[in-house]
């Protein structure tokens, strides 16, 4: 019997000394990262605007973005945290008072099961294949659908993975607010995502609806009343493949339709097909073309300058990598069927061709 007491106590105070040393295990450490990227850009057709994102300059050294993130996981949940210092988020966050540093993203994320996961905060949009940060792009230069595009949510959104399938469901505050008292109403855009991933490729299908991401209306006292006087919806799809050992193809296909509240003459829509084929020399040496066709001949006038045309824009970018530097020579031309792009001397041209250099370094 005293046996038995005895092996019944140490197994009692072994339970307790695991029990006791699985709560006070140590958390994983706190990972950081970022990324830096800067440019100078040449417009031969002397337009120091254009109509894309980032890269609105002539004959000037530029400095793009500075990145720095943080993530950390404990048991079945976790943080991400992406801080953005210059013009690249300013311009990103542009719903946001005007600095030139953002919380581009601030993310919690709860594991209920290894296939599903809830995520909450701000978090950049699933649509379109271009996103903000530099280095994660083979073409410095962005496009027109990621331009025209969304740019981030802040809201919940949920995602189930089985197998080589993905399903995602969200509801947001409209699109690119942070906060829905920004727009001074209770609008919510809801956001979905079936997805499919294989060995040598991806295929997504992504939906956007809700408030257009304009400039909020604002009252003759200046209060903001609305996000905006447009709904929108975008359809969107993006695949990849890899085709052998050095060749690569990403594409992307997005149709947004506006819908105005206040007059149903302002109604429109827009859409852009956009092919990414990339070629791999070497590990050090990579060539990325980008061919955008971006049809606006029926969109809003919300749509700016371009509404009523079309342009096709070419892209051609070296990227050579010295460990984690990278250096992307790019030449670009863009042609639209109308005369929108607006020289120094005032004068409007249906042409637009620069040169940039750009550097990106990852840490």
């Amino acid at each position: 019997m005293k046996k038995v007491i005895t092996i019944l106590l140490l197994a009692l105070t072994s339970s307790i000394s695991f029990a006791q040393d699985d709560s006070s295990a140590t958390p994983p450490a706190t990972t950081f990262g970022g990324s830096a990227d800067a440019y100078y850009k040449y417009d031969f057709s002397e337009i120091p605007v254009g109509y894309t994102s980032f890269t609105n300059t002539h004959n000037s050294f530029e400095l793009g973005m500075v990145s720095v993130e943080a993530s950390h996981k404990w048991k079945k949940a976790s943080v991400f945290v992406d801080l953005g210092f210059g013009g690249r988020a300013k311009e990103f966050t542009y719903n946001d008072n005007q600095y030139s540093f953002m919380i581009k993203q601030l993310t919690f994320t709860y594991e209920l099961s290894d296939s599903f996961k809830i995520t909450a905060g701000t978090f950049g949009t699933h649509i379109g294949y271009e996103l903000l940060d530099a280095v994660d792009n083979k073409n410095y230069s962005m496009s027109y659908a990621f331009t025209y595009g969304p740019f981030f949510n802040t809201g919940v959104k949920a995602q189930y993975t089985s197998g080589k399938f993905s399903f995602m469901a969200g509801v947001s505050n409209p699109t690119d607010f942070k906060s829905a008292m920004e727009t001074g109403t209770n609008a919510k855009t809801f956001i979905g995502q079936i997805g499919y991933v294989a060995d040598t490729g991806s295929a997504y299908f992504n939906v956007t609806t809700g408030k257009s991401n304009g400039s909020p209306i604002r009252n003759d006292d200046g209060d903001v009343i609305a996000p905006s006087d447009e709904d929108k919806t975008q359809f969107d799809f993006v695949a990849t493949k890899k085709l052998g050992d050095n060749f690569a193809l990403g594409f992307n296909a997005t149709y947004a339709n506006t819908n105005n509240n206040v007059d149903g003459d302002l109604d429109g829509d827009w859409f852009s097909l956009v092919l990414y084929p990339t070629y791999t020399f070497s590990p050090s040496l990579l060539l990325a073309y980008r061919l955008e066709y971006m049809d606006t001949k029926d969109a809003a006038p919300s749509a700016g300058a371009i509404a009523g045309s079309s342009i096709i824009g070419n892209t051609l970018s070296l990227n050579y990598k010295v460990g984690n530097l990278t250096i992307i020579p790019e030449f670009r031309i863009d042609s639209a069927s109308e005369d929108v792009f607006v020289t120094t001397d005032g004068a409007f041209k249906g042409v637009n061709t620069y040169a940039l250099v750009a550097a990106t370094y990852t840490f």
